[in-house]
């Protein structure tokens, strides 16, 4: 295969992924704590480095790698009391059904039947610190538990849970040295793999939820020149196999 048609295929393969990370963040425009995801290249020259190499010398694409913006996307109202919205850094930890833990930005919770905070996938809001309420003693990772039958709930801004007076809980909170490189596993959820969760300073507001940090017009004008530079080089590939077979044809009419 000569250089031009690697460059091309290994280039349309490229657009073809970054096609489908732009896809998936408009997807995921209305997604509550969604972040915008984009797919960086690596390249390298098409032959061994030379002193006389120009800096505009043919590359493949030698590889990728994703990479996810961690800012904060805006804060919106939505009147839910249970619904929490992160203002910094910071995840909530939750814990499934089977005792794994992940990690979320996405603070729109409920109350289950038997009175525990869930996330919208069901998954329980794990709690943190020492919290004395009457006969209960609330220990570090324990969920967090309401009374249905009780009466306004009160999440402050430093996470911890009040309810008829009395203290119920204490939100945990954690964030990593390098949250960015958190392992998505679909949901809206990470999870830490070999990183240490740290405390993370962090506010809570009630009643609000992060919006996703997608930008449509930047995901709409980037699906446009994704577009526009992959009938580029396709159509570079074709003359190229134009080129080609003219040389070839031109061979066997000399023989």
């Amino acid at each position: 295969m000569d250089n031009s048609l690697a460059i091309g295929l290994s280039t349309q393969q490229l657009l073809r992924k970054k096609m489908d990370v732009t896809a998936n963040n408009l997807a995921n425009m209305n997604t509550t704590g969604f972040k915008v995801e984009h797919l960086v290249n690596h390249e390298i020259s098409d032959r061994p480095a030379r002193a006389t190499d120009k800096p505009h010398d043919i590359t493949f694409t030698q590889g990728w790698q994703l990479q996810r913006d961690m800012n904060n996307g805006s804060i919106a109202q939505t009147g839910n009391p249970l619904d929490v919205a992160i203002d910094g850094n910071g995840f909530f930890e939750v814990e499934a059904e089977n005792g794994d833990i992940f990690y979320t930005r996405d603070g729109e919770f409920s109350m289950n039947p038997d009175g525990m905070l869930v996330t919208r996938n069901g998954y329980l809001l794990r709690g943190e610190g020492e919290v004395l309420d009457g006969e209960k003693l609330l220990a570090n990772g324990v969920p967090i538990a309401l009374n249905p039958e009780g009466g306004e709930i009160v999440i402050n801004k430093d996470g911890s849970i009040m309810q008829d007076g009395a203290q119920l809980g204490q939100l945990k909170l954690k964030t990593f040295e390098l949250p960015e490189a958190l392992e998505k596993v679909g949901n809206n959820l990470y999870i830490s793999g070999e990183q240490e969760p740290i405390d993370a300073n962090a506010t809570l507001a009630q009643g609000f939820v992060e919006s996703s940090n997608v930008s449509a017009i930047v995901e709409m004008t980037q699906m446009i020149e994704i577009s526009r530079a992959y009938q580029s080089v396709a159509k570079l590939i074709s003359n190229s196999n134009d080129m080609r077979e003219k040389a070839i044809n031109k061979l066997a009419q000399v023989r």
